[in-house]
């Protein structure tokens, strides 16, 4: 009987795991702008517009609130690398996607908004609000998942 038991569990579970569903997005930005959050204006204000390359990754793991989120930015010759596990996610009515973000050190929201073709990156937050926020100009990452062909070329 706890045989019989076990198996049923296994089965059980091993049906769940084929259910659930994976995916990955990926999105290139060649240009972003950064923000700085100013106590004296109440407001954020733009401190470099930075016409540098970032890669954006959001790994959705059996659903929109579990994976993770890394961005890759280049900035002044240097890579900056910026990642965190998924918590939550939100969508507004306007189809626009948020994820909630956090790792060891950092709370972070990322927010897609499909008509401008941008992301939203807030971090570095307190208790009130966000101090930072980058605004990406993206475009979805086009290459299939498809292996690429080699040809071989031999010289007589």
């Amino acid at each position: 009987m706890k045989i019989n038991l076990i198996l049923f569990f296994f089965l059980v579970s091993l049906a769940n795991l084929q259910a659930q569903t994976d995916t990955q997005k990926r999105f290139q930005s060649d240009s972003r702008k950064y923000y700085v959050w100013s106590a004296d204006f109440e407001k954020y204000e733009l401190v470099e517009t930075e016409y540098e390359h970032s890669v954006i990754d959001i790994r959705e793991i059996g659903s929109k609130t579990n994976g993770y989120i890394i961005i890759s930015m280049i900035d002044n010759g240097q890579t900056r690398l910026h990642h965190g596990s998924i918590y939550n996610f939100t969508k507004d009515s306007e189809n626009e996607g948020s994820w909630s973000i956090q790792s060891k050190f950092m709370r972070a929201k990322l927010t897609y908004n499909p008509k401008d073709n941008t992301m939203t990156y807030l971090y570095d937050g307190d208790n009130k609000r966000y101090k930072r926020l980058m605004i990406f100009t993206v475009a979805p990452d086009e290459l299939p998942n498809a292996s690429l062909k080699t040809t071989i070329v031999k010289a007589d």
